[in-house]
């Protein structure tokens, strides 16, 4: 994820089968028939939700690709769509489908999702994963971290400055506004309202890699063993400075989602240095942190529905 310039900044499965092949992007006539195809009476969330994300496999890695829609204020992008994802949107995106049956109950989940309160607005979207996102979605998640790690189980305490992350945004953080709209001036809205925030202490749990790993780099099978299938799973930097580039510190970098898949657990994720979704073997993926001097870990959170 490109800090200095996403959207988000979070900064911010079972399956039928395991495609080993991209997939066209789908169009969304083609996934709101997906989402009839798949009655919550038949199938679990589980279930949903990897039918949903195996459709996306494929699809190309856009930063920031998601806004507040034709009359946003500050960010005309679409409110969703479904042939581009960053790691969050292609979570929301998930997650949303799993929770619907029509377009309809789609778009209010989407909103549900992104927004406090399903309110659309810049000011209210979800833009950090550990201080919104996480916080503002317990009524369709729980952080089961605890459950998977145990007393191994870690907490990365930061501090989000809002009001300089709004302060260190530049024009270019106007997206798709017409010609006629002078953006300088909008530009200063958006400064005064961010500077109106609270600067806000956070904590998330997460399962240390040397939990997961042991010196020799050897897997504790154990507690791979209780990660659920169907999981959100959130990258944790405790601490991670990035003022010089946004203007605070961040705990979460990179959001997935966590699969069974005959046996194996896998990362499924839209990945930035890949350009696409994939699946990545979920300990191989991890293994690549072991000597990382900021990735320290991953928060674990398990759907409700």
């Amino acid at each position: 994820m490109k800090l200095a310039t996403t959207k988000n900044y979070i900064l911010p499965v079972w399956l039928m089968c395991l495609s080993v092949s991209h997939t066209q992007a789908q169009t969304p006539d083609q996934f709101y028939q997906l989402l009839e195809q798949l009655p919550h009476s038949s199938y679990s969330s589980e279930q949903r939700m990897g039918r949903i994300s195996e459709g996306f496999l494929g699809a190309l890695y856009v930063d920031g690709n998601l806004g507040e829609g034709k009359d946003g204020r500050f960010d005309r992008d679409p409110l969703y769509r479904f042939d581009v994802f960053d790691c969050t949107t292609y979570v929301e995106t998930v997650l949303a489908g799993a929770l619907s049956s029509s377009q309809e109950t789609f778009d209010s989940q989407m909103r549900a999702i992104r927004y406090q309160d399903g309110q659309v607005s810049f000011v209210t979207r979800n833009h950090f994963a550990s201080a919104d996102w996480l916080i503002n979605n317990q009524n369709i998640l729980r952080d089961v971290t605890f459950e998977v790690a145990g007393e191994a189980t870690k907490q990365a305490v930061t501090t989000i400055n809002k009001p300089a992350w709004y302060k260190a945004m530049g024009v270019e953080r106007l997206q798709g506004l017409p010609p006629e709209v002078d953006k300088t001036e909008r530009l200063r809205e958006l400064h005064r309202l961010g500077s109106q925030l609270k600067v806000e202490q956070v904590s998330t749990a997460y399962v240390p890699l040397t939990a997961l790993f042991n010196e020799q780099g050897e897997v504790n099978h154990a507690l791979l063993d209780r990660i659920p299938s169907g999981a959100v799973i959130s990258v944790v930097r405790p601490n991670y400075d990035v003022t010089e580039l946004i203007g605070t510190h961040l705990n979460i970098t990179h959001q997935a989602l966590a699969f069974r898949i005959h046996g194996t657990l896998y990362l499924r994720h839209a990945s930035q240095t890949q350009r696409e979704v994939v699946d990545q073997d979920f300990v191989e993926y991890f293994s690549h942190y072991l000597e990382s001097p900021s990735v320290k870990g991953f928060n674990v959170q398990q759907p409700r529905f």
